[in-house]
């Protein structure tokens, strides 16, 4: 009775259970203090307790709370002393200090690892272990702990910190739960990670989260790829929930992954200049906002389902987006609903205004080793649409063919554009009853950039028949039956026919062909310059007017020629400006009021990459003539110099040739004044013009003057 209450303290068993454990490893150094021993009527066993053991294993002392034993009463009388069961309550150790302990006895690639990567932290372990009578670990053994302020190293020198959690450890069986972590600042938590040992991989299945966290992605390799740095923030606001299993390996290869992951992403951004095309006011780049994202994972497979808000210039929309990933290819769905955003398609003059409520869908495949194929953009506003199916492209996001193309839109002039572009083998055909194609001339005569349309394409070889019934040049003028055959080859086109014809049946042609020398030559006439001369805005009352357009082009230098027949100007702020420096001032007033007539403009000149030099620039008129040469830099510097003769000056000169001596030096007081000679230089929006009086004419100006005049004739 005493014994199974109080229990008696001794010391007789100390020598035996440290000579047992040395036999085991004399690495093993254990000293223990008094062994209290109770009995256990019920089971006729004694029950040994030791408090505050010292251990040491390679001298490194792992701290023990208590080791406690049962031994049977049978035992205590018997030579032969056998441990049938051990309860180990250890206090606060370093986890290296453990790891070392466990791989004396159990080493293998993990533990080799886990050595590697831990840098700190604290355990603490109650554990019971029952024995053979061999005195062999029986596998019903249980551990159970706590793992403290753990600090890790990863393979790519991240730091995971401030790692807490519970453990549960049975034969082939380990159960984490109430994990937390820190991690680039990212709090982390699991309810519960179970791994399950088998002969060769051991069998992950749990759950991690992170609460709302902000995340710098320069501190992630993930994100180190630029096109995903391209599309997300620096910093990003986020937190998930996941569930995963998967399979690791004993030669650390993972299999058999799956995971079901939800998020919350406060907001992610894309940049592209692309969108300056379709964005009115587009300033920067499009930011997603409250993203709520789903992702079904299962061994490289995936579906990502997503809603977002899309930010456009401060304007909130809604979109929907679905991604899958069967195999190598990636299928992806996107919807759009644009009501508060304004979108601006500026090739057909059509705008959708904001508070107008409308929807852009894309639907396709991305194939990495292949191309990316939109199987179907559509937009609709209202009973206005833009559909086009099946395009694909290449790698270099060039585009290698389009099925087909339907447009039906009123434009901004109220304007019915319908359209429809079918390719047919390797022939595309463009068929509309009515087309306006008043910002798609601007485009071609106002492109700053020197590429062609067709640059779009990869090596686009194919031919084009337009047939056009109504294409209008601006709210008034228009052609009819517009009608072409292009041969298009490695993206340039090589031959063209144009034949269409004004309201009033004035032609207008247009002929583009290619000669054995690789020359490109085009030709373009007209009766009716008008409809183009007046796309130029700081031109005004331009009226009359017949337009003959020559030129050869090689290797993207091109020599042109372009010539106007009488014409009438009625404002050119440039000419205007010299007129008045020249004290011509009735000239100017005329300029200004009725306008002044042209007998006829030529103007030859030279493109080479971004430089213009124009060789000549002569223009006739019964009131003036001007001769002028210079050059033009992209997007730059603009050098013009010339002369500038009133009318009544030229025809004194012409008409008193034989008395050239009288005429030059004049017979009257300021006779000899004939004209100004000029300088305009600057960049187009500071030109700087100046202007000498000349009493000589130059022998190119009479030249050039006689030529004129002999040819009207």
């Amino acid at each position: 009775m005493y014994l199974s209450i109080y229990g008696i303290s001794t010391n007789k068993f100390n020598n035996l259970i440290s000579e047992k454990i040395s036999e085991k490893d004399k690495n093993l150094e254990i000293n223990l203090k008094e062994i209290k021993i109770f009995l256990n009527i019920n089971n006729f066993n004694f029950e040994l307790k030791t408090n505050n053991p010292k251990v040491f294993f390679k001298n490194k002392e792992i701290k023990i709370e208590s080791i406690s034993t049962n031994l049977p009463l049978r035992n205590f009388f018997s030579k032969k002393m056998n441990l049938e069961e051990v309860k180990i309550l250890t206090q606060k150790n370093k986890i290296q200090n453990l790891i070392v302990f466990i791989r004396a006895y159990k080493d293998n690639p993990q533990l080799f690892i886990l050595n590697k990567i831990v840098k700190d932290g604290f355990i603490d372990i109650e554990t019971k272990i029952t024995f053979n009578k061999d005195g062999s670990i029986k596998s019903n053994y249980l551990i159970d702990g706590n793992i403290e302020d753990l600090k890790i190293e990863l393979i790519d020198n991240n730091i995971v910190e401030n790692i807490n959690l519970s453990f549960l450890i049975r034969e082939n069986e380990y159960l984490l739960y109430n994990l937390s972590s820190l991690y680039q600042s990212i709090k982390i938590k699991s309810n519960q990670i179970k791994i399950i040992d088998n002969q060769n991989s051991y069998n992950f299945e749990g759950d991690i989260s992170n609460q709302k966290s902000e995340i710098d992605l320069n501190k992630f390799t993930l994100f180190s790829n630029n096109n995903i740095k391209s599309i997300l923030n620096e910093e990003l606001t986020i937190s998930t929930n996941n569930k995963f299993s998967f399979k690791l390996s004993k030669k650390i290869k993972f299999s058999d992954i799956n995971f079901q992951s939800k998020l919350v992403l406060e907001k992610f951004k894309y940049s592209s200049d692309i969108f300056k095309r379709f964005f009115p006011g587009y300033k920067k780049d499009i930011k997603f906002e409250n993203n709520s994202i789903t992702i079904d994972y299962s061994n490289g497979d995936f579906e990502v389902n997503g809603k977002s808000k899309i930010n456009i210039n401060g304007d909130i929309d809604n979109a929907n987006y679905s991604l899958k990933k069967i195999k190598k290819d990636f299928f992806y769905n996107l919807n759009f609903e644009l009501i508060n955003s304004a979108i601006n398609f500026k090739i057909l003059n059509y705008t959708k205004n904001k508070d107008d409520k409308s929807v852009l869908e894309l639907k396709g495949k991305y194939s990495p080793s292949k191309n990316i194929n939109l199987d179907k953009i559509k937009f609709v506003h209202n009973k206005n649409f833009i559909d086009i199916q099946n395009i694909k492209i290449n790698k270099n996001k060039k585009i290698k063919s389009i099925d087909n193309i339907k447009v039906s839109v009123f434009n901004n002039n109220d304007k019915l554009t319908k359209l429809n572009i079918k390719k047919d083998k390797n022939k595309y055909f463009i068929n509309s009853k009515i087309f306006d194609g008043a910002k798609l001339l601007d485009e071609i005569l106002f492109s700053k950039n020197d590429s062609n349309f067709f640059d779009l394409f990869d090596n686009l070889n194919s031919n084009i028949l337009v047939n056009i019934d109504t294409a209008y040049l601006n709210n008034e003028d228009y052609l009819t039956s517009l009608k072409t055959n292009l041969t298009i080859k490695n993206n340039e086109i090589f031959d063209l026919n144009l034949l269409s014809n004004f309201s009033n049946d004035d032609e207008f042609k247009v002929s583009i062909r290619t000669n054995q020398n690789k020359e490109k030559i085009t030709t373009i006439f007209t009766n009716q310059a008008k409809p183009f001369v007046k796309k130029y805005k700081f031109i005004k009352g331009f009226d009359g007017g017949v337009l003959d357009f020559y030129s050869v082009s090689k290797d993207k230098k091109t020599k042109s020629n372009l010539k106007l027949y009488d014409f009438k100007l009625n404002e050119v702020p440039a000419l205007t400006k010299l007129l008045t420096l020249a004290s011509l001032q009735g000239i100017a007033d005329l300029l200004s009021g009725e306008g002044i007539r042209f007998n006829e403009f030529e103007m030859k000149f030279n493109k080479d990459k971004g430089l213009m030099t124009i060789d000549e620039i002569y223009s006739l008129g019964p009131s003036i003539s001007v001769l002028m040469d210079g050059y033009v830099q992209k997007d730059g510097l603009i050098s013009l110099r010339g002369t500038l003769v009133p009318a009544t000056t030229i025809n004194k000169v012409i008409g008193s040739i034989p008395l050239l001596g009288d005429i030059l030096v004049g017979k009257k007081a300021g006779e000899g004044v004939f004209g100004v000679s000029f300088k305009i230089k600057g960049y187009p929006k500071d030109l700087k013009t100046s202007v000498n009086p000349i009493k000589t004419l130059t022998p190119r100006f009479i030249t050039r003057t006689l030529e004129k005049i002999k040819k009207a004739n």
